[in-house]
């Protein structure tokens, strides 16, 4: 609990209060390091993108730097952290930067394959949003909101809390990604592994309609396939409202957030490439570029539009010790909700 309350106090005074001091490279060490990146010629970023955050990194990021060539490789979490995994067995080490979710990226931390660069643009994070040694930074963070079809609930049922989640009234009438198991990990963290998981169960009796991705779970909703969805992302959300759906979410407290994170490989052949490219996503240019994206910016002096998916809020930061036990929380959320 205490390492919770230390992350919302800090998240919610830097943002009252914006100003901060970010350590900037030595003209020379940035200058060598350009040099270096611009010989190699090339980066190869393994990344859970999107097609859209792929293409707009790639151009922003060889707008910027032309002499270097932006070559990607993109998949879902899972399949990203299976491939790579199969390829560092084989003795193959594709990538110079890889950024996925917090869990499989703690997973190559604790094997070895993550390389520490304590970039100066980590100064504008955090602690919750970067670990202490260098290895990773959030390069945006996802929050995970209740979600609803505005013309099947009413104001005045929207649910106020997890446990109006368990009222008869939406017993076979709610959805749920099964893509995020993130939200059962914030969900024990919140409650405790006990009282969790007998939330967990209970809820589990409400006749759960269970869907894979975020996506589909959005376009279901807004056709009135069920009329709330219990852990959807409010910037997809915000999306959908864009082109008129009926849809809106509300941030049940506290709210969660986990970090889509990133760093360079340890084993890589464009060691510079890699660094600077790992600079130019955390820095303020490019963070506005995940902002232009629809992502939630993890970097202080960016904030998101609209400001209020992050703002007003106690923050759940879900914990990156979990990643020892994701399997397990895995396997377990598959089980009470396919």
């Amino acid at each position: 609990m205490r390492r919770f309350i230390f992350c919302l106090m800090v998240w919610t005074g830097l943002l009252l209060f914006p100003q901060f001091i970010l350590a900037q490279p030595a003209p020379a060490e940035r200058a060598k390091l350009i040099e270096e990146a611009k010989k190699e010629g090339k980066v190869v970023v393994y990344a859970a993108y999107s097609t859209a955050d792929a293409n707009a990194f790639k151009a922003a990021f060889e707008k910027k730097y032309p002499f270097i060539q932006f070559e990607y490789f993109r998949a879902g979490k899972d399949k990203l952290l299976a491939r790579y995994l199969t390829e560092v067995k084989a003795g193959r080490f594709f990538p110079d930067v890889y950024q996925s979710s917090i869990f499989p990226v703690m997973t190559l931390q604790q094997r070895g394959l993550l390389g520490k660069h304590n970039s100066p643009e980590r100064g504008a994070y955090a602690d919750a949003f970067k670990d202490k040694e260098g290895y990773w930074t959030a390069a945006y963070v996802n929050a995970m909101t209740v979600a609803y079809n505005t013309r099947l609930v009413k104001p005045d049922e929207v649910p106020k809390s997890y446990q109006d989640l368990l009222l008869p009234k939406w017993k076979g009438k709610l959805g749920m990604d099964l893509n995020k198991t993130e939200w059962y990990v914030a969900m024990l963290q919140m409650m405790g592994e006990e009282k969790g998981k007998k939330y967990m169960e209970a809820l589990s009796r409400q006749d759960i309609q269970p869907r894979d991705g975020n996506t589909i779970t959005g376009q279901l909703l807004v056709a009135g396939e069920f009329p709330l969805v219990v852990s959807q992302y409010p910037t997809s959300v915000e999306e959908l409202k864009k082109l008129g759906a009926p849809i809106e979410w509300v941030a049940l407290q506290p709210h969660f957030v986990y970090s889509i994170v990133i760093g360079v490989t340890a084993k890589n052949s464009h060691p510079a490439a890699g660094r600077l490219f790992v600079d130019f996503v955390i820095s303020e240019e490019g963070q506005k570029v995940m902002r232009s994206l629809s992502r939630v910016p993890a970097r202080k002096d960016v904030l998101p539009d609209p400001p209020r998916l992050i703002q007003g809020h106690k923050l759940l930061v879900v914990n990156p010790a979990s990643s020892e036990d994701y399997n397990r929380y895995n396997n377990e959320y598959h089980k009470l909700f396919r």
